[in-house]
Formats: C-alpha cells, sequence, structure tokens
C-alpha cells in the first residue's frame, strides 16, 4: 500500500524515470509525467514513449521507476511489472512518408504493479523495502 508521503511524491513530482531492460538486458531509461495511482499498488503511466521502452515493456516486463525531489536528492525507487499496455491515441495526421520512423507516434498507457518500494537517495541508504509495503 502506498503510504501517504509516497503517494504525495509521485502526484507532485513532475517527472517519474522508468528503467525498462531488452531481452538481452540492455538498459534503458524513459521519463513519465503525471503519474497517476491506482488503488493499493499501481501506477499509471500515459506518454509518448519511445519505441525502445515500448519494445522493452513487451519482451521484459519488469522495471524500475524512481520518483525524486531534485531539492533534496530523496525520493522513492519502486520496482514492479507491467501487467497492462493500451494505446491512448494517435498522433493526428501522421504520415509514415514524411515522419521519421524512430518517432514516436502512439500514446501509450501502462500500468505498473509495485511490487516493492525502497528508499531512494544519493545518501547513505539500504536496499531494505519500505517499512509498511507489501
Amino acid at each position: 500500500m502506498f503510504t501517504e508521503p509516497i503517494r504525495r511524491l509521485v502526484e507532485n513530482t513532475p517527472y517519474i524515470f522508468v528503467a525498462t531492460a531488452d531481452s538481452s538486458g540492455q538498459p534503458h531509461i524513459a521519463i513519465g509525467e503525471q503519474v497517476i495511482i491506482s488503488g493499493d499498488s499501481l501506477l499509471i503511466f500515459e506518454n509518448w514513449f519511445c519505441p525502445a521502452t515500448l519494445q522493452n515493456i513487451t519482451c521484459n516486463a519488469r522495471v524500475s521507476v524512481a520518483a525524486v525531489l531534485p531539492e533534496t536528492g530523496k525520493g522513492y525507487q519502486m520496482l514492479g511489472s507491467v501487467i497492462k499496455s493500451t494505446d491512448a491515441a494517435l498522433l493526428n495526421g501522421y504520415d509514415p512518408f514524411d515522419s521519421l520512423p524512430e518517432t514516436p507516434q502512439v500514446l501509450t498507457r501502462f500500468a505498473v504493479k509495485v511490487e516493492h518500494i525502497l528508499e531512494f537517495t544519493s545518501g547513505i541508504h539500504s536496499d531494505i523495502p519500505v517499512a509498511g509495503w507489501l
């Protein structure tokens, strides 16, 4: 269950980082904006994600999500899996002959089921899950 401090941080941080990896383990980081918490353990992302992020979550659902306050360098790392991914919108007027093939054309929404939450800071910390979390 998300504690109130974690909920406030996620809901009030403009950029949430999501790390994915492909089937060979090659990592990739993307930014989610306005991430929504749903229920006790879901994070809902919606963004124009680049192809690498979308390819990664189809072959390897495991992700790491980080929310941190820039002024303090403190936050939380949430570990989990993408459980659902859908197209929320398509770019209006997309022309495959005029657009760059690597440019995102789909607004994607995906849900991450959070399994563990850890402190995330540049200072001394442990990798022990936050008390009260699952």
